[in-house]
């Protein structure tokens, strides 16, 4: 079927939906069908990509054809919006809260069709949905919410395992290792996780008793490998107190070079049921908790503690000032960019500010540049020139 008769029939039906789902429907190519986590999957198609969701599957049935398509596209974009304010709020009564307020119609952008069958009393597709963020953040700052967009760096996570046979991070079956196998796979959240896959070479090249040592080459080879600019590496040992088998958990941060950070969280002396493994899965959810918790509330947009800082920008010439003036406008944690001087060696600007210092430093890296204090004046400068 020619791609412009696929898009008339699917705008017909989201118009019967409502006339808020608009935009551009494409089709997927055939490359773009083997895509890694969901998390990568989002950034490949929507401006935004904190405010997507990816790869949202439907086989949905019904009476007719329509009934089934309509059905199964409205829980489908349900579902898209929720992980979004999944994402943007961490607490599930903010996400409650907004979802309660407001339709996902209201903020629908475009779908993207991966693929779709119709059949004659069911509809089976996959759909990427964008939602415009603009009208998500204006609604989110009516409703008086803090949220957070900012992606982190990419940081490897290896999780690793040991009991008194040894150490090790690339057991097939151990449940420990597969958990965090599948909960990087599967997670869509704004802490960039990245995996090693498991094969015979990495195995060989990177030893449980290595990574528990926090051994620095093997960590900053490891980085290179998974293009990180973090590791952080989970441990969780077991021993025994009696005949009771008790596991102590531990994740700690490393930078890119393999110097040690800071220790994420420790969890002492779980108790395991040897056929019940849910102990573990609760100190993961810790886990995971902490490091979300950490970035979340660092990166924190809150327009009603706005504030206002006079930056200078350094710049070589005009393009170079008219690039940084587009790079600030690019940060959500920045409300509006005011100049106040211009000369041939740069100018000074008034930032508005909706977060915090923190959060402005860590939405400036994003964009590759660096805020630096001398005591008597705050100027912004590319990282490379700063470093």
């Amino acid at each position: 079927m020619h791609p412009a008769l696929i898009c008339e029939i699917f705008l017909k039906f989201l118009r019967q939906r409502t006339s808020a789902i608009i935009g551009l429907l494409f089709i997927a190519t055939s490359g773009l069908l083997a895509m890694g986590p969901a998390a990568a999957q989002t950034a490949s198609r929507c401006d935004e990509p904190v405010f997507g969701a990816a790869s949202i599957a439907i086989d949905q049935r019904a009476a007719t054809a329509a009934e089934a398509r309509e059905a199964g596209v409205d829980a489908a974009a349900r579902s898209a919006f929720l992980q979004v304010l999944g994402r943007l709020l961490l607490a599930d009564a903010d996400q409650q809260q907004f979802a309660a307020a407001h339709e996902y119609d209201a903020f629908t952008d475009f779908v993207h069709i991966i693929e779709e069958k119709n059949l004659e009393k069911r509809y089976i597709a996959t759909l990427d949905f964008c939602f415009d963020a603009e009208r998500v953040r204006a609604a989110l700052q009516a409703d008086g919410l803090q949220w957070a967009e900012l992606q982190s760096p990419p940081i490897l996570l290896l999780p690793v395992w040991k009991d008194p046979g040894g150490a090790s991070a690339w057991l097939r079956d151990n449940h420990w290792i597969a958990g965090w196998r599948s909960e990087i796979d599967s997670y869509n959240g704004l802490v960039n996780l990245r995996r090693l896959p498991h094969n015979l070479t990495h195995e060989r090249r990177f030893r449980g008793d290595d990574l528990l040592a926090g051994d620095p080459i093997k960590l900053a080879a490891a980085a290179r490998l998974a293009g990180a600019e973090q590791v952080m590496v989970v441990m969780a040992q077991l021993d025994y107190l009696g005949s009771k088998r008790v596991v102590d958990v531990e994740a700690r941060l490393f930078d890119k070079v393999g110097q040690p950070i800071t220790t994420v969280i420790t969890i002492p002396k779980i108790e395991l049921d040897k056929p019940d493994m849910t102990q573990l899965d609760m100190a993961r959810r810790m886990v995971m908790d902490r490091v979300e918790g950490s970035w979340h509330g660092a990166n924190l947009i809150n327009s009603n503690a706005a504030g206002y800082l006079l930056a200078s920008l350094p710049v070589a010439n005009a393009k170079q000032w008219s690039d940084r003036l587009d790079a600030l406008r690019q940060v959500a944690v920045i409300e509006s960019v005011t100049i106040r001087t211009l000369d041939r060696r740069g100018g000074t600007v008034s930032l508005a500010l909706a977060g915090s210092r923190e959060a402005l430093q860590n939405a400036l890296a994003s964009e590759g540049l660096m805020l630096i204090d001398s005591g008597d004046e705050i100027s912004i400068v590319a990282q490379s020139a700063g470093q």
